[in-house]
């Protein structure tokens, strides 16, 4: 879920999750290689590595660990360490020790790469404006999830749906999910070319030119009054005032015509960082204890007072999920799900609904953590499995358009027939 440009999230964790995206992983320009360290050298990595260690066993968001022996893993990676490692070895070994977890749950930054993280402008950058997934299946390609209003991407006729099989006459790879992103981009003074397939058409070459952008995206949809229905996407990235801008449209629809349902389109919404309304949208749509938030040792309820805009709150609602549904937009269908107040259709999210923690390191190196995670009102805890929609249609991002979306018909149908 990212523009062409990979994002780097750097959250805390709290009631509201700031949740790391796919690009915590994302590669960095790799440095020149180093010699055999020190005896002072090793010391430090010793203490590094204690630190990581230490963290993890004390703070990582399950007390099981997943099922992992971490003492028997630090032990092994500890002996790696005490026998000496150059700085890349060492680098290589964290990230190792940190990949014994399940994916995604912890991450490994050096000083040079979180400085680089830390000076990134993650909303102009140079490229061609699209937000873009990653496929691995049936053959490695990126998913176009939007194009930015302006682009270059939009210029060349790029649009969602479409899917990028090879950049540059160098097919994508299985192993490019965090890195495919870094040969699209480039100069605004370049170009690339890129072997782009639309749905249900043949894959053309298209060259597009490179420029200054800015990252943007917006709310779509709106009343469908010969369904008597409403239908919303919502943003790849989006800002605070969703729920007010979708709160006002309700109620200009409500006078216009009485709704029979309405549908929440999640499938390419994802929350990197903090500002993603959580709240304002469980308000909008829910009401009273919709689940909780956890670590390991506390949980607190998250709970909202209900407000009803326009028949937000007794509306029958379709909410449609998908493999890009990540984060806070994951909570909010779950928790509207098992509430009984949302029914879901599409495919399974990946269930990337983990809080994590920044913690410095005493090298000025960086390691990101689960450490919380988000129960529904009825238990359920899908940060594993991801999230299972009640009905199952299978069509991804890259097998519909805005003229032929099964997934939308499927929705269309429950709420009319």
């Amino acid at each position: 879920m990212k523009p062409e440009k990979p994002v780097l999230v750097a959250g805390a964790a709290a009631l509201i999750f700031a949740l790391a995206c796919s690009t915590l992983t994302s590669a960095f320009p790799t440095p020149a290689p180093t010699a055999a360290p020190t005896l002072s050298a090793q010391s430090q990595q010793l203490k590094v590595f204690e630190a990581v260690w230490t963290t993890v066993n004390e703070h990582y968001v399950r007390v099981d660990f997943d099922g992992v022996n971490w003492q028997a893993v630090g032990d092994e990676y500890r002996a790696r360490v005490a026998a000496g490692l150059s700085d890349d070895d060492f680098a290589a070994a964290l990230r190792a020790l940190l990949a014994e977890l399940p994916a995604g749950q912890a991450s490994f930054q050096t000083r040079a790469e979180r400085l680089a993280a830390e000076t990134e402008d993650t909303v102009h950058y140079q490229g061609i404006g699209a937000f873009i997934s990653f496929r691995a299946r049936p053959a490695p390609h990126v998913v176009i999830l939007e194009v930015m209003d302006d682009s270059p991407a939009a210029q060349a006729g790029l649009q969602a749906h479409d899917s990028i099989y090879a950049i540059d006459g160098t097919a994508v790879r299985a192993d490019e999910a965090d890195t495919a992103a870094d040969r699209i981009r480039g100069p605004a003074d370049s170009s690339v070319t890129l072997t782009v397939q639309s749905p249900g058409r043949p894959r053309r070459d298209v060259t597009v030119p490179r420029g200054n952008v800015t990252v943007s995206d917006a709310l779509r949809g709106g009343g469908l009054r010969e369904l008597e229905l409403i239908y919303y996407r919502v943003p790849v990235i989006t800002d605070p005032q969703l729920a007010a801008t979708m709160a006002e449209h309700l109620l200009t629809t409500a006078a216009q015509f009485k709704a029979r349902g309405i549908i929440l389109d999640l499938r390419v919404a994802h929350s990197g960082g903090s500002d993603w309304p959580l709240p304002g949208m469980l308000t909008l749509f829910g009401d009273g204890q919709v689940g909780e938030t956890y670590d390991r040792t506390r949980s607190e309820p998250l709970t909202v007072e209900g407000k009803d805009f326009g028949g937000s709150q007794n509306t029958p609602l379709v909410i449609l999920i998908g493999p890009d549904t990540q984060g806070l937009p994951e909570i909010l269908a779950g928790a509207l799900r098992d509430a009984g107040r949302a029914t879901l259709i599409g495919l399974p999210t990946p269930g990337a609904i983990q809080g994590y923690e920044a913690f410095p390191l005493p090298d000025g190196s960086r390691l990101f953590l689960a450490t919380s995670s988000f129960r529904t009102s009825q238990g359920t805890d899908f940060a594993s499995r991801g999230l299972q929609p009640d009905i199952v249609v299978n069509s991804d991002w890259d097998a519909v358009t805005t003229e032929a979306d099964p997934v939308l018909e499927a929705a269309i149908a429950y709420l009319t027939e």
